[in-house]
């Protein structure tokens, strides 16, 4: 069987949705599958294929930029074949299934012939910040095979298209980020993501850590990500531009008591998966793209998302309630242990030949 996964455009940076499909594809070689990866130009307007074909012309002209044409920071297999910069659905390799990965790949793949392959929408958040709530609830409706990865958007797309839509739920591979329950040494320290999305909420989190600072004045921080650094920080954060994946192991999660999850939109958060296997504790707003993992009390803490005063005490909880703090790591290492890459291929690989039969 030939699967192509159809991505936004490339910008050859970590993304946790992009790594999640490399992943896959990764697993899908493995089983005996032909695998490509198409990426999208010009991906996030809604544009007709000939306002495409005339933004890439002039892409190609030198006037306009043209997507990455390479995947540098995972290693993918050799075997898997990569496309860059795909104009319109045409272009795209016929396969027997081809996958949607975002909201924009929705609608590009709804108007592909269907020698192109059955077709897949993998569903990995609620994407309104492309082009508004309507352009996404629209997109489940597509006709497309829809496919979940946690249990709130299940919910979510069976209320906006009346079908159920199975769940395959994302994993972490524990070859890499391996269970660590060495925590004595980390001390009062905190892990925050330093993004561009707004519902990242960065500097939510660090008015959550400043207000923490003056509580637990020994507090360290260490923030990290690929996007530029808030100005003016104060000397108890430690930055890690753009780290390796080593670094972000050992330095980060590693070296951090806490991971600091203040977003008010997440599909999954692959970061809070690798950081609770690292045995940093999840402190995370209560939104339903991290309850598949995060069981209150048991494997992380959910906290009310608007309220400061409430993540302050859930951390300080963590650094000064040793048997709640052992609880935590201990549980939440072992519910991402059962959270397997093997077993989430093998849900894909069945919903894709059951609908191949």
């Amino acid at each position: 069987m030939k699967v192509n996964f159809v991505l936004p455009g490339n910008e050859d940076v970590p993304v946790g949705g992009y790594k999640v499909i490399y992943q896959y594809a990764n697993q899908l070689i493995d089983r005996g599958y032909k695998v490509t990866i198409s990426f999208m130009y010009s991906p996030r307007f809604n544009h007709r294929d000939w306002m495409r074909r005339l933004k890439f012309l002039g892409a190609s002209m030198g006037v306009l930029k043209k997507n990455n044409n390479q995947v540098s920071w995972y290693q993918l297999n050799q075997s898997i074949s990569m496309k860059f910069n795909v104009v319109t659905p045409n272009q795209l390799e016929d396969a027997d299934v081809v996958v949607a990965t975002g909201v924009e790949t929705s609608y590009f793949i709804a108007k592909a012939n269907k020698i192109k392959g059955e077709k897949y929408y993998f569903i990995q958040n609620y994407e309104t910040w492309v082009n508004g709530n309507e352009y996404a609830d629209n997109s489940f409706r597509l006709g497309l095979n829809n496919i979940v990865i946690a249990t709130w958007l299940q919910e979510l797309v069976t209320d906006k298209c009346g079908i159920t839509p199975p769940i395959v739920p994302n994993f972490l591979e524990t070859d890499f980020f391996i269970p660590n329950k060495e925590v004595d040494q980390r001390k009062h320290s905190v892990a925050l993501l330093n993004h561009s999305e707004p519902s990242k909420r960065t500097s939510f989190g660090l008015q959550v850590l400043e207000a923490l600072k003056k509580e637990v004045p020994d507090l360290q921080v260490n923030l990290f990500g690929v996007w530029d650094m808030p100005e003016k920080l104060p000397e108890w954060v430690n930055v890690f531009k753009n780290p390796t994946q080593l670094v972000l192991r050992d330095q980060i999660y590693g070296g951090s008591s806490v991971y600091l999850l203040p977003s008010l939109l997440e599909g999954w958060s692959l970061t809070g998966m690798e950081a609770m296997v690292s045995g940093a504790v999840v402190v995370a707003s209560d939104i339903g793209g991290v309850r598949d993992y995060v069981i209150n009390n048991e494997t992380g803490l959910l906290i009310n998302p608007n309220n400061i005063n409430d993540f302050v005490s859930a951390i300080k909880n963590v650094f000064f309630d040793e048997a709640l703090h052992t609880k935590l790591v201990d549980n939440g290492i072992n519910k991402i242990l059962g959270l397997s890459i093997e077993q989430s291929t093998t849900k894909l690989c069945d919903i894709f030949e059951k609908e191949g039969d």
